[in-house]
């Protein structure tokens, strides 16, 4: 259609195709800009590892990248987005990986009025929940996880993992309910 013309787009002389070529890059990289930091935690809430989440995160981009062209006509990209992440990041906690050495997520102290016996309670407290939530089905750890960790409404749970909103608010209310009877029958409580 617009073969033979050129766009003018600020100063210069464009061509169709690379009008569009670049208002593809623009969208994309709207999308990485926005949407990051969503993908980088929604795989590591699967991995719990910073590196490999890193590079799960990566991957999604990648595979946003080659699919771009779909981007335009996605009417959640946030939610297509968490998808893509979850999947990709279950794909490598399912590959096995040979490391040298496994390093404990970081923890940091949020208050820098704590004292160090607050901040070492509130260092054990995350491990034992970490230890709690590891232990649930992951049917019921992932809806957990996504609500908890990523604030994602059960809509957006639901698509991601590829349930109906009812069967994700189900699972949330299980994992929260065992959650909680496992954290009662502590002894001491920390």
């Amino acid at each position: 259609m617009f073969e033979g013309r050129q766009l003018v787009t600020g100063q210069a002389l464009v061509s169709p195709a690379l009008a569009a070529e670049q208002t593809e890059d623009d969208a994309l990289e709207l999308v990485v800009r926005e949407h990051a930091r969503l993908v980088y935690r929604v795989a590591y809430s699967v991995l719990r590892n910073h590196h490999d989440a890193e590079d799960a995160t990566q991957e999604t981009f990648l595979r946003v990248l080659r699919y771009r062209r779909k981007l335009a006509g996605i009417r959640d990209s946030r939610t297509w987005l968490a998808r893509i992440a979850w999947r990709v990041a279950l794909e490598r906690r399912k590959a096995p990986e040979v490391r040298l050495e496994d390093e404990p997520p970081a923890r940091h102290v949020s208050s820098t009025e704590a004292s160090a016996d607050e901040a070492l309670l509130g260092q054990e407290m995350c491990a034992v929940f970490d230890v709690l939530i590891a232990a649930l089905p992951a049917k019921l750890r992932d809806p957990l996880l996504l609500s908890a960790l990523e604030e994602m409404s059960m809509a957006d749970i639901a698509e991601v993992l590829g349930i109906n909103p009812a069967a994700a608010r189900s699972r949330l209310f299980r994992a929260r309910r065992i959650l909680r009877e496992k954290f009662a029958a502590l002894p001491g409580r920390l």
